[in-house]
């Protein structure tokens, strides 16, 4: 007989303890035991429950009871819950803590469960993926990356990095050499990165939440095949990214993720960037540090820094684009031109400026928007508030016709209508659904024939209660008769204790009060039944409407994120141009030379912190060195 793998003791042991539990409790170790390593939020009715080392956490983490429950075993197991709809707020305390999140829904109703509830893990919140607005800053973008250190001579001392924004879509790869990648992982900032397993002590992750992943989701082959899968192509040639090994390897890697914690649900991820690090100048941490770039020195705020001073952005995604020029300045000087001209044209033309900035002032994330569409995740008023930013497209246009310089030239005519979907989500939904879907109401009225006949007959038979309490009123004397409702009896007649003595004989007493008795009568419950069924089909009949209507926006999403690209760089070009006109900036002259020369210099910074009434003296600088000198320098900020 071989040696017993102690491991597989402790399993048969489990197992045999877990056999004793309650159906309930199987299964919800059969969910768990498929997400190691997360919190998994186990939806039981109106609360989210966790149970042993997880309810410790959980009970910690947001200052809930922990309490204790039997299961079937010999001693109680831990346990910690909360309301359902205290998901919004207590979950982004859980993931901030730097936990994985499951979230375990019921996924039907428990009245036609013939056993124990169907239930399945919809989504896992991780720190670096996220959707809901709760995790999400507006204006800062919120990266998952991976990151793979290449072992053989070839790409040895070179790491493959690739980031995506799942709220956006945004996704990116690249290859450095390992010595620039701690730099590489400070600009690009991400919320959480994936490595392989083992190559924690090999790659400098500084302060930021690391994941390790089986080196089978590294594998180069295993990516690239992930990588056709998604995007449905037979090669990866027309994103320009063949040529990075290492890079598809951490992207696969990425996209495998992201994949795993949402279902698969990740659609509005299209395309993939080759992110040229060459293309930007690098700025190391104490570079951006001491230069106040996004945060203060001292207390690290955004106020009192160098983008809290030049944002002026009026969408979120201007907010986050402006962010990401900000700490990746570019190196090219023709395109730095162009987006001098940009600028320029704006702060030449104020009145051109003050109309568009009046127009993207009614503009939504369309990006985060675009998002929640694709992964099933949009409201109807997620919709509403897409079609209100779309309805802007057409006078920005307008405003922009005249406009020559090339940038904002290809801003305008880049920019699409999309008029069938504006068209179409208007003649859906109402201008102003309500906050939540459960009680319907986000329908239009003539949308859908079926629907309003539904709702003709709730609306007569509410009609009917009217009059039937005032007919029941008038024929039994009582003027305190009432009709109400509740879950458990339905709709009933109310009369007071006052009046008991004329309750007529066809009343049926159904609960009785303090002051009060409550009554039925079958022409009562005969119209309750209609009028419930009613009302329940016309919540379902909406949900099914509305998920056809936003199926039919994601298959169209992607003109409206080619639109989300362009509306960020016009809100940001006319940010700087109004800043410009406020602060009275001037417009530099850049070239190739190795001279930096500024006359009459102010420091943005110091410049906007000093104590009312107290005068910024300025400066006048410069510095050349010689050409070598300049390009070794160059080379090396590079």
């Amino acid at each position: 007989m071989g040696e017993i793998d102690q491991a597989d003791l402790f399993l048969n042991e489990k197992e045999r303890r877990r056999t004793k539990e309650t159906p309930l409790m199987r299964q919800y170790w059969k969910i768990k035991d498929r997400h190691p390593g997360a919190l998994l939020l186990f939806r039981m009715g109106d609360f989210y429950e966790t149970f042993e080392q997880d309810a410790v956490i959980v009970a910690d983490v947001l200052g809930i009871t922990l309490t204790k429950r039997s299961n079937g075993q010999a001693a109680d197991v831990p346990l910690a819950g909360f309301p359902h709809h205290a998901l919004d707020s207590h979950l982004p305390k859980l993931v901030q803590a730097g936990y994985r999140v499951a979230v375990c829904e019921q996924l039907e109703d428990p009245k036609f469960a013939r056993k124990i509830v169907k239930r399945g893990v919809v989504e896992v919140v991780t720190p670096g993926v996220a959707f809901r607005d709760q995790l999400l800053t507006p204006k800062h973008a919120h990266y998952l990356a991976a990151a793979v250190l290449g072992t053989d001579r070839k790409a040895k001392d070179r790491v493959g990095f690739a980031f995506v924004d799942a709220s956006t879509g945004e996704f990116q790869l690249t290859e450095v050499h390992v010595s620039r990648f701690a730099q590489l992982l400070q600009t690009v900032g991400p919320a959480e990165v994936l490595i392989e397993k083992g190559q924690k002590a090999e790659l400098p992750l500084g302060p930021y939440a690391v994941t390790e992943q089986e080196d089978w989701v590294f594998g180069y082959d295993f990516a690239y095949e992930t990588l056709l899968r998604h995007f449905q192509t037979h090669s990866l040639k027309g994103y320009g990214v063949e040529d990075l090994p290492l890079g598809l390897t951490a992207a696969g890697a990425a996209l495998y993720y992201l994949g795993e914690t949402q279902k698969g649900r990740v659609p509005h991820v299209r395309r993939i960037q080759r992110y040229a690090a060459d293309d930007y100048l690098a700025l190391d941490p104490q570079t951006k540090r001491n230069l106040e770039l996004v945060a203060t020195m001292q207390e690290g705020r955004r106020d009192g820094s160098l983008i809290g001073i030049l944002d002026a952005t009026l969408t979120p995604m201007g907010g986050r684009l402006l962010r990401a020029w900000l700490v990746r300045p570019l190196r090219d000087v023709e395109k730095v031109e162009q987006r001098l001209d940009a600028v320029d044209a704006l702060f030449t033309s104020p009145r051109l400026r003050r109309s568009l900035r009046e127009e993207l002032r009614h503009v939504g994330d369309l990006e985060r928007l675009a998002g929640k569409v694709c992964t099933g995740r949009a409201t109807p008023r997620d919709l509403v508030t897409l079609r209100l930013t779309l309805q802007q497209i057409p006078a920005l246009k307008t405003l922009l016709a005249g406009e020559h310089t090339d940038t904002l030239a290809k801003v305008r005519d880049g920019l699409t209508l999309c008029q069938d979907l504006v068209e179409r989500i208007g003649a859906a939904l109402v201008d102003e659904p309500p906050a939540k879907m459960d009680a319907g109401g986000y329908i239009r009225d003539g949308f859908s024939e079926e629907l309003d006949e539904l709702r003709t007959i709730a609306r007569s038979g509410k009609d009917y209660l009217a009059r039937l309490q005032a007919d029941e009123t008038k024929r039994t004397g009582i003027p305190s008769l009432k009709i109400g409702y509740n879950k458990v009896f339905g709709y009933y007649l109310e009369i007071t204790n006052t009046h008991k003595d004329k309750v007529p004989d066809d009343y049926i007493r159904k609960q009785t009060l303090v002051n009060a008795e409550r009554y039925v009568t079958p022409a009562l419950k005969e119209y309750e039944e209609k009028i419930l069924t009613a009302e329940e089909k016309m919540v379902g009949l909406e949900r099914q409407l509305f998920e056809t209507l936003r199926m039919a926006v994601a298959e169209a999403v992607e003109p409206v994120q080619h639109n989300a690209r362009l509306l960020a760089m016009l809100d940001v070009f006319a940010s700087f141009a109004e800043v410009a006109e406020q602060h009275g900036y001037v417009r530099p002259t850049v070239d190739d030379s190795a001279v930096l020369e500024i006359e009459e210099g102010r420091h943005p910074v110091v410049e906007r912190t000093l104590p009312a009434g107290e005068p910024f003296i300025p400066n006048s600088t410069r510095i050349a060195a010689p050409v070598e000198d300049g390009l070794e320098i160059a080379d090396e900020l590079g």
